[in-house]
């Protein structure tokens, strides 16, 4: 795939809901933050809140003043127009907007805000919630698919830094050194970071990294400040975004100086639940989301692992969706199909007390009658030093 095009989003699926449920608009407030936002103002990634208006006549994106050049530029709709932000908030103009629209409902994402739902019932308009922005989200385009590869090349370039810095460490006793100092969590963390930020990505805060355990969110108290060891499992979690907007996943869990055992157990049984979870997804479109973890399960399982939810012992999140969020719908506890053009990630793993903690994580794109592995990164947790 290549990443050299802009997603547009699917303003035909959009207004069909219009039609459907005989609305008179679909607005979404936010900013390039805001998943449903940055999905229905394509190319354009307003910095401060604005909106997106789409009526059966038109689509239209508002902007404050400062960020309208660049909107202009690579909004897909019909039109950009600008307001003052000092003096209007974007749902005030988007109902200004509307004045002139057909009667009826205006449909607004479940997760607008309540100041800006609240503008849009002071000027008239009946507020109903859809969720045809989420699952137009769910369904990518070949343009979306191409942003997360490339997010999924940056994260591959965090995970190889990762492995890079474990190789040049040396044991010193109970820890790991590396340019003459301890190597911990948090200095681990940032070197991953430094080399998804130079293969052109943005680390997003979602980096985690875990000792013996689930990877921590730096963010929490002492998280930075845990000594890497040798035999530990050392789990690195990515989820960084391209430049459009896009996440990618991946994970892998590595060890320096190990000695097998439970860890080398678990990871085949991670692999081996990959690979049927993919196995699961090789007829493509029409699988059940839970299905998929069923199989993650039940393989996790057959490994003699305690499989059962009371346990704790296989991870609770084993994937789902990615895009603008790098969670996002279809989870795998949904009901339902998986639609081709689904980014799933799929997340075997397994967590014990005592024991340490081993997860692998890699992007699948389910297409028609297939689905494909986004890169073909090595799940070999030994660390050649």
């Amino acid at each position: 795939m290549a990443a050299d095009t802009t997603p547009s989003p699917d303003y035909e699926r959009l207004a069909a809901e219009l039609a459907e449920r005989d609305a008179a608009a679909l607005v979404v407030v936010g900013d390039r933050h805001d998943a449903d936002l940055a999905y229905c103002a394509g190319g354009a990634q307003p910095a401060r809140q604005s909106a997106v208006v789409l009526t059966p006549a038109e689509t239209l994106l508002y902007v404050p003043d400062p960020v309208a050049g660049r909107a202009s530029e690579t909004f897909p709709g019909d039109a950009v127009r600008t307001f003052d932000a000092e003096r209007r908030h974007p749902a005030q103009v988007a109902a200004d907007a509307l004045d002139d629209a057909a009667e009826g409902e205006v449909l607004t994402p479940a997760t607008i805000g309540h100041d800006a739902a609240l503008y849009l019932e002071r000027a008239g308009y009946d507020v109903a919630s859809t969720d045809a922005v989420a699952q137009a989200r769910e369904r990518k385009s070949d343009a979306e698919l191409a942003r997360i590869e490339l997010a999924q090349q940056i994260a591959a370039a965090g995970i190889d830094r990762a492995r890079t810095v474990l190789a040049e460490a040396t044991v010193d006793g109970e820890q790991l050194l590396w340019d003459d100092e301890v190597l911990t969590t948090e200095r681990l963390r940032r070197e991953v970071d430094a080399a998804m930020a130079g293969a052109g990505g943005d680390p997003a805060r979602n980096t985690r990294v875990g000792v013996d355990g689930p990877p921590v969110d730096p963010a929490l108290d002492g998280a930075g400040a845990t000594p890497l060891r040798p035999a530990a499992t050392i789990t690195v979690s990515v989820a960084p975004r391209e430049p459009a907007g896009y996440h990618g996943r991946l994970s892998r869990t590595l060890v320096v100086d190990g000695e097998g055992g439970w860890e080398r157990r678990a990871n085949v049984a991670t692999e081996n639940a990959r690979a049927a979870a993919l196995a699961e997804l090789s007829d493509g479109a029409g699988a059940a989301p839970a299905s998929v973890r069923g199989e993650i399960v039940a393989e996790l399982g057959a490994y003699g692992f305690d499989a059962t939810p009371e346990s704790g012992v296989v991870v609770a999140e084993l994937g789902g969706g990615v895009g603008l969020e790098r969670r996002e719908a279809p989870r795998l506890t949904d009901g339902g199909e998986i639609s081709a053009g689904t980014a799933l990630a799929i997340r075997p793993g397994l967590s014990a007390p005592e024991q340490g903690h081993v997860e692998l994580t890699d992007i699948a794109v389910v297409h028609e009658d297939g689905v494909e592995l986004l890169g073909d990164y090595s799940t070999s947790m030994a660390v050649q030093q």
